[in-house]
This record gives C-alpha cells, sequence and structure tokens, in this order.
C-alpha cells in the first residue's frame, strides 16, 4: 500500500482527501502546513506528496524546495493543489509537477496519483 501525504491548511479539504484517497487503498499521512509536513515526511517518508500551494508559515513551493534541497531525501512525486488562478502559472514553472484545481473532481485526483506514482519522481 503507497503512502500519501496530504498538506493543507484546510481542514476540509484534509478530511475529504483523506477520505478519497483511504476508501481507494491508499495509506494517507495528514499535515496542516508545510512546517509539520517537513517534520512528518522526514520521519515517516511517503511515496507520494499531495500539497496545497498557498498555506501560511511555509507554502506548498517552498515546503517541495526545501525537500529537493536535503539531499539525503529520495525525491517524491507532488502534485500541488489550488484554488487560485495564478498559482496555475506558478506550479508550472515549479519543475512541472501536476496540478489539480480545487474543488476537486475525484476521477481527476485518482487518476493523477496513479499516474504519479507509476512514475519516476523528479530530480
Amino acid at each position: 500500500m503507497s503512502t500519501i501525504l496530504v498538506v493543507d491548511d484546510d481542514v476540509d479539504m484534509r478530511a475529504l482527501l483523506r477520505h478519497k484517497l483511504t476508501a481507494a487503498g491508499y495509506d494517507v499521512i495528514i499535515a496542516e502546513d508545510g512546517d509539520v509536513a517537513a517534520r512528518t515526511v522526514r520521519a515517516r517518508g511517503a511515496e507520494l506528496i499531495i500539497t496545497d500551494i498557498d498555506m501560511p508559515r511555509m507554502s506548498g513551493d517552498e515546503f517541495v524546495a526545501s525537500l529537493r534541497a536535503d539531499p539525503s531525501r529520495p525525491a517524491t512525486p507532488v502534485i500541488y493543489l489550488t484554488a487560485l488562478a495564478p498559482d496555475i502559472s506558478l506550479a508550472v514553472r515549479t519543475l512541472g509537477y501536476p496540478l489539480l484545481a480545487k474543488p476537486l473532481v475525484e476521477k481527476d485526483l485518482l487518476a493523477m496519483v496513479a499516474r504519479q506514482l507509476r512514475r519516476p519522481p523528479a530530480a
């Protein structure tokens, strides 16, 4: 069973993602911001990270950049989430990681998760 780290400051979005991904057979770890996510992924690891871009304290792209800056960490596939149109260009610029727009469409979420878990992560 693949472990997915979900990072979002919205409690309802975290609950929705946990429910959808758990029902699809994934093990889900939850973090409410980039700071908590960084500690969580270093302690527990994950095969995939799904992170909101716009969060307080540490944004999703800052969180991912901090992971990539650590040479001891293996590269992990990332999916960005956003409800804000300007974030789309940010996600494209940030190493071309895929992006899901909120509100989420379940079939799109599950298809993207399956694709990301099958492909090698970006270095």
